[in-house]
């Protein structure tokens, strides 16, 4: 929203210069004009495909690889002090930063008992406050574990590209229960990490979960939690490969 007033800002100030530019010439209001239009155009930053990369071993990073073996220690005092035990898990992950995160959520959220109102509230909130950021040029993919994903958190605000966010989301859905996992999708050339949960039979008929996107496999029926929603992420499911030990 912070950007989109910036934004708003810049192209009133644009139409401002222009119409208070009687004595520019016909080049210099058709730049002020193309100015104007390219701000307008700009969009908030969120998240896109192309961040799986097909056949190439992924770079994992951990919490160790992100933060100083002082903010280490004190992050593992803090869930001492909160009788939080160590996190399990290589990348989905479950108990240390993310039980912590997932009570501090379900609070603020004010959710109900019902592990859907959960995850899919927690879902909304963290795809509002993702800050989508591409992995560095080393011709790796890099994953974080969902740890790392969280120690990153700066000013309430998550980071990362789209198999960061598919990792924590497929986290928080195990934290409280469900079975989830991390789906890599591919549409042609163009990759997309996506995290899915499996409803549990009681809830099928859940009217939260009406219009939602889901998956049918041997196992049940897998309700989404892509960051995109309908063709966008439809597009992304006939050519897959499913991550649900890592």
């Amino acid at each position: 929203m912070k950007y989109k007033v910036i934004v708003l800002i810049s192209v009133v100030t644009s139409m401002i210069m222009l119409n208070s530019c009687t004595s520019c010439s016909k080049s210099g209001r058709t730049k002020i004009i193309a100015m104007a239009k390219r701000e307008a155009s700009k969009k908030n930053t969120v998240p896109e495909p192309n961040t799986i990369i097909k056949d190439v071993v992924p770079k994992i990073v951990d919490i160790k690889d992100v933060v100083t073996p002082k903010e280490e220690e004190g992050i593992n005092n803090e869930l001492i002090k909160s009788k939080i035990p160590p996190a399990e898990g290589n990348l989905i992950q479950v108990e240390g930063l993310v039980l912590k995160e997932v009570n501090e959520l379900t609070i603020r959220l004010k959710t109900n008992q019902s592990q859907i109102n959960q995850i899919l509230a927690m879902n909304e909130y963290v795809r509002e406050n993702w800050h989508y950021i591409f992995d560095p040029k080393t011709g790796h993919d890099t994953w974080r574990s969902a740890e790392a994903t969280l120690s990153l958190k700066y000013r309430g605000q998550y980071s990362g590209d789209c198999d960061d966010f598919a990792i924590l989301m497929a986290s928080f859905a195990r934290q409280i229960g469900l079975r989830s996992r991390m789906v890599g999708g591919y549409d042609e050339n163009s990759g997309h990490a996506f995290a899915e949960f499996l409803i549990p039979n009681e809830e099928l008929s859940n009217q939260l979960l009406f219009n939602s996107d889901s998956r049918t496999d041997y196992s049940g029926k897998w309700l989404s939690l892509d960051w995109f929603k309908g063709k966008d992420h439809n597009r992304y499911t006939h050519n897959i490969k499913v991550y649900e030990d890592i």
